[in-house]
């Protein structure tokens, strides 16, 4: 959603996912470049650079930390010159200011990861109609060790997070996900007033929320359980 919304301030460029390792050969082949590119190279910055600031003089990409080390890793070997990862990426993409978003309910961002990888449904436009599918449609069942595995990796991201910008001084604009829910308009002109700019219109929320009473019941469900054998639950 927070992405949608600064692409649509016409301010923020375009942030996507452009080093997520699935989304690279489709990417590149959209753009004219090497079919089925699975390694990218400079050719390949270049080429997100123009996409991701979209003709508005500002970058934007959106990163997960299981994507970091090797995205880090590859901007090291194509560009060594620079003193830190932080200078690197500053140099090379024009990455001036770092927006955390996370949520505080980790169990229901766990339950909706494991329901969307389920489904194939990961985004529904605000009238309700499919936006985003990975695959054919699927009735979801309950799977207490995916979610539970979900949730370590969802523990596993907010540690590296932190300890990243830590260790390079970074200090980062933190919007929670209750946040942008609550009050997208709101959580949109922070994260422009932090990139230097101002919203001037009210930008009008795309897309709509996927949690239905199933999710409320299989976080209910997996507490419970966690519960009977004795694990502490946030």
């Amino acid at each position: 959603m927070l992405c949608d919304l600064l692409m649509q301030t016409g301010i923020a460029g375009r942030p996507q996912s452009y080093f997520k390792p699935e989304a690279i050969p489709g990417l590149a082949r959209e753009w004219g470049m090497a079919d089925g590119m699975q390694v990218w190279d400079t050719s390949y910055v270049d080429a997100v650079r123009e996409h991701g600031t979209a003709g508005t003089g500002c970058f934007g990409m959106r990163i997960m930390w299981s994507d970091m080390a090797a995205f880090l890793g590859r901007l090291r070997l194509l560009y060594p010159g620079d003193d830190s990862d932080v200078d690197r990426v500053r140099n090379v993409l024009g990455v001036e200011r770092f927006v955390h978003l996370s949520r505080g309910d980790r169990l229901a961002e766990a339950v909706s990861l494991v329901l969307a990888r389920q489904t194939g449904l990961w985004h529904r436009h605000a009238d309700g109609s499919e936006r985003e599918r990975s695959a054919p449609a699927a009735r979801p069942h309950y799977d207490h060790d995916e979610i539970d595995a979900a949730l370590s990796l969802l523990d596993a991201e907010a540690v590296g997070w932190s300890a990243w910008f830590d260790a390079s001084e970074v200090v980062p604009l933190a919007i929670s996900y209750e946040e942008l829910a609550a009050n997208a308009g709101t959580a949109l002109a922070s994260v422009i007033e932090h990139i230097g700019g101002r919203v001037a219109t009210p930008i009008e929320t795309r897309t709509a929320k996927l949690a239905t009473a199933l999710n409320a019941e299989w976080s209910a469900r997996f507490r419970r359980e966690s519960q009977s054998i004795g694990r502490e639950m946030p």
